[in-house]
C-alpha cells in the first residue's frame, strides 16, 4: 500500500477514535462501537477523504452562509467524520418527520391498521361512523363501507314481505232450472255474488318511508386546535386542521364532516338501489350531527383501514404534513396516552430518549415540523437514522427504503441537478425539509465503499444574496462528498 494511504489511514484511525470516545453519549444509550479495526482499509481511506474534503468543501459553498450545523458518521462505529455545531438546536422543518416515522415504527409498526367503523347508534334506525385516524382513506374505500352498511340494515329496516297466497275461489254451481240450486233439487231465490253499486280495483298502501340517521364519531383526537408555532396563514394550506377522518387528502376547516357527508349520500344511493322495485318501502340516509358512539355499541360493518406502513412511506416520499399530523396523534394513542398535542409531544420525546437519542434542546411542538418553535439537532437526527440500520433495532429497518431518492423519486426528484453533485443521484436517500428561513437534509448516502454514512445538514436561509434554490443545491455538497463525487 502506498506510503500516503498508510499516513491517511493513521490519521483518519486516531481521529475516528478520538470523536467517538469524546461524543456524549445519551442516557440509556448502548456505548457505539468504536474497534477501528472493523471498518476495512477501503473504509477506512474512504472516510480519510470525506474528513478531508467536507470542511474545504462546505466553506466553498458561499450560500450556506455561517450560520448552519452539520453532522457526518460511520453508521458501523458510530464515530464522527465531520461535524459543525451539530448540538445546536434549530429548526429541521420536515427532517423533524424521521422522529414521527421512528416513533410510529416503535409503536404501531408497518402493519398496524387503522380500521373506520360503523357501529349501531340509540335506535334500529341510527347508526354511528366511528372515525379511526386513517391517513390514507379513499373515497372508494368509504363508498365501499357504505354500501356493507346498506346491506346489513337492510333486513332490519325493511324485510322482503312475506307473498300471501291468494285463495283460491269456490267452484261455481252448475246451472239447473229456475230457481234450482243443484243436484238437491231445492229451490229458492238467487243470491247476488256482489254487494250492489259500483265496484272496483282496491288501491295498494303507500310506501312506508324509513330514514336512516348517520352520526359522526370523530373524537379519537380532541377537537383541533393549532400547534405552537403555527401561524395563521399555515391552515388549511399548509396544514390541516387535525381530525381522525379524512378523505382523498383534501384540504379543508372540517375534514371529517366532508367524509361523513360522502359517505351519508353514498349510503342513500346503496339503500335506494337495494331496495329498487319495491313498492312497500322508500329508504334514505340523513347526516345528524356528531355523536359519540356508546361504549360496545354492536358494529355494523367496517373498513379494516390501510396500514401504518403505507402511511409512513407516503409521508417521507412527499412530505405530507396532514399524515404527519394524523401519525403524531397515532403515536401518542398507541402509547396509551391522549391522541393531544401534549400526549403526541410527551410520546415522541420518550420515545427518542429510550431507542438512545441524546434530545438535549429538541422541541417537538407537532409532528410535521411546520412550527416555527420545533427544534432539533443534527447529531440528534443522525443517530435516529444510525439506529434505523442497526441490526438491534429490526422495526426500524424499513425506514431507509422509504425515503426519497436524489433525482429519482418524491421530495429529492428533481434534486441535485447541479454539475458538482449531480453524480450522487440514485446514492442518496434522504428526506428533506423546508421553511422560508430553513433549508435542511438528512439521511443516508452510499460511499465509494459502497457502505452507507449517515448525515445531516442544517442551514438558516438568512442571506438575501442567494435563492432557495442555490441554498439547496449548497446542502446537497454534504452528501455528494460522502458519496465519492463532487
Amino acid at each position: 500500500m502506498h506510503p500516503s494511504v498508510l499516513r491517511a489511514l493513521a490519521l483518519v484511525a486516531a481521529l475516528t477514535l478520538a470523536s467517538a470516545l469524546l461524543s456524549p453519549v445519551p442516557a440509556g444509550a448502548s456505548t457505539p462501537d468504536v474497534s477501528i479495526t472493523s471498518l476495512s482499509a477501503t473504509a477506512l481511506a474512504a472516510q480519510a477523504r470525506m474528513a478531508t474534503l467536507l470542511p474545504a468543501r462546505v466553506r466553498a459553498a458561499k450560500a450556506l452562509g455561517s450560520d448552519y450545523t452539520g453532522y457526518v458518521t460511520d453508521l458501523q462505529t458510530g464515530a464522527t467524520i465531520w461535524q459543525t455545531g451539530y448540538m445546536v438546536p434549530m429548526r429541521g422543518a420536515s427532517t423533524t418527520k424521521l422522529a414521527t416515522a421512528v416513533t410510529a415504527l416503535r409503536l404501531l409498526g408497518t402493519t398496524t391498521r387503522f380500521p373506520t367503523r360503523v357501529v349501531r347508534g340509540a335506535s334500529a334506525r341510527e347508526v354511528v361512523l366511528v372515525a379511526g385516524g386513517d391517513p390514507l382513506l379513499t373515497s372508494g374505500q368509504l363508498g365501499r363501507l357504505a354500501h356493507a352498511t346498506a346491506v346489513a340494515l337492510l333486513p332490519t329496516l325493511a324485510p322482503v314481505p312475506t307473498p300471501v297466497p291468494t285463495p283460491t275461489p269456490a267452484p261455481t254451481p252448475s246451472s239447473g232450472p229456475t230457481g234450482a240450486t243443484g243436484a238437491t233439487g231445492a229451490t229458492g231465490p238467487s243470491v247476488p255474488t256482489a254487494p250492489p253499486g259500483r265496484s272496483g280495483p282496491t288501491l295498494p298502501a303507500p310506501p312506508t318511508s324509513i330514514v336512516v340517521s348517520v352520526r359522526l364519531d370523530d373524537t379519537l383526537y380532541p377537537a383541533p386546535t393549532p400547534a405552537t408555532g403555527w401561524t395563521a396563514d399555515y391552515v388549511p394550506w399548509v396544514v390541516t386542521p387535525v381530525r381522525p377522518l379524512v378523505r382523498d387528502f383534501r384540504h379543508g376547516s372540517d375534514t371529517a364532516k366532508d367524509a361523513i357527508t360522502y359517505f351519508t349520500i353514498n349510503l342513500a344511493a346503496e339503500l335506494k338501489a337495494l331496495t329498487a322495485g319495491r313498492t312497500d318501502v322508500v329508504l334514505t340516509a340523513r347526516y345528524n350531527g356528531r355523536m359519540a358512539a356508546a361504549a360496545g355499541a354492536p358494529e355494523v360493518a367496517r373498513f379494516a383501514g390501510n396500514s401504518c406502513g403505507a402511511a409512513l412511506a407516503r409521508m417521507l416520499l412527499v412530505s405530507d404534513n396532514d399524515i404527519a399530523e394524523m401519525m403524531f396523534r397515532n403515536n401518542a394513542i398507541a402509547a396509551g396516552r391522549a391522541g393531544s398535542w401534549a400526549g403526541a409531544r410527551v410520546t415522541a420525546i420518550a420515545e427518542l430518549h429510550h431507542l438512545g437519542v441524546d434530545v438535549t434542546g429538541w422541541r417537538l411542538y407537532d409532528g410535521s415540523g411546520v412550527s416555527r418553535t420545533d427544534r432539533v439537532t443534527a447529531r440528534g437526527l443522525v443517530q435516529i437514522l444510525r439506529y434505523a440500520q442497526l441490526p438491534s433495532h429490526p422495526e426500524l429497518a424499513p425506514l431507509k427504503a422509504m425515503l426519497p431518492v436524489a433525482g429519482v423519486s418524491g421530495t429529492l426528484h428533481s434534486r441535485f441537478l447541479s454539475k458538482p453533485t449531480r453524480c450522487a443521484r440514485a446514492r442518496v436517500f434522504a428526506k428533506t425539509g423546508t421553511l422560508f428561513d430553513a433549508i435542511a437534509l438528512a439521511g443516508y448516502a452510499l460511499g465509494p465503499d459502497q457502505r452507507l454514512r449517515a448525515f445531516a445538514i442544517i442551514d438558516r436561509r438568512v442571506n438575501p444574496n442567494y435563492s432557495a434554490t442555490a441554498v439547496r443545491q449548497a446542502v446537497e455538497v454534504v452528501p455528494a462528498t460522502v458519496t465519492g463525487c463532487y
